[in-house]
């Protein structure tokens, strides 16, 4: 029998580090959001990635909030909500929709 062995590490962050995740974590659905409302608005013919990078780049020069998040992850965003499409034309997945603002307690 093979033993599972892992390994959990506990983060002990800063109030200041929280404050940063949070507020990408944030930034990170509110660019989900944005990036859905913009697929809706988009003629078929239109919709691509290169012009959805592109809107992203120009959001995040814009939108001082937006910015908080990394390029990086932004585009992880974006390679998310593209692959949620895809699971739906392929018969995987519903059609992807708006991310709720989490409730607070």
């Amino acid at each position: 029998m093979k033993r599972q062995r892992g390994h959990k590490a506990i983060l002990d962050l800063t109030p200041e580090q929280l404050w940063k995740i949070e507020s990408q974590g944030h930034a990170a659905r509110a660019m989900w959001n944005l990036l859905h409302d913009l697929w809706r608005m988009t003629p078929k013919c239109q919709r691509s990635l290169s012009r959805m990078d592109a809107e992203i780049r120009r959001a995040r020069k814009e939108i001082n909030w937006l910015a908080v998040l990394p390029a990086q992850a932004s585009q992880q965003v974006l390679k998310t909500y593209l692959r949620a499409w895809s699971n739906c034309w392929e018969g995987r997945a519903e059609e992807p929709t708006f991310k709720n603002n989490p409730a607070r307690y």
